[in-house]
C-alpha cells in the first residue's frame, strides 16, 4: 500500500520557498513526484488532499463484473423463454 503525502509539509515548503526560485521549488518536489501548482483545495483551509474520498477500485470491478453477469443471464433466459 501506498504511503500517505505530508501534504502539510509540502506546502510548508513551498511557502518559505523564494517565489523568484521558482524552478529551484519546482526541481526540489520533481523526484518526490509532486507537482507544484494551484489547485481547487489549494485555498481551502483543513482540506488535505490525502484525507478526501478515493474511490475503491476493488468495488468498481466488482459492480462491472456484476453488471456483466447480470446482462449475460438475462440474455440466457431470454433465449430460453424463462
Amino acid at each position: 500500500m501506498n504511503e500517505t503525502r505530508d501534504y502539510m509539509l509540502y506546502r510548508e515548503k513551498a511557502l518559505r520557498h523564494d517565489p523568484a526560485e521558482a524552478a529551484g521549488i519546482a526541481q526540489y518536489f520533481q523526484p518526490l513526484g509532486v507537482k507544484i501548482r494551484n489547485n481547487v483545495f489549494s485555498g481551502l483551509d483543513r482540506v488535505s488532499p490525502a484525507h478526501l474520498h478515493k474511490p475503491d477500485l476493488l468495488h468498481n470491478i466488482y459492480l462491472g463484473l456484476f453488471k456483466h453477469l447480470m446482462e449475460w443471464v438475462e440474455g440466457f433466459t431470454k433465449k430460453h423463454k424463462r
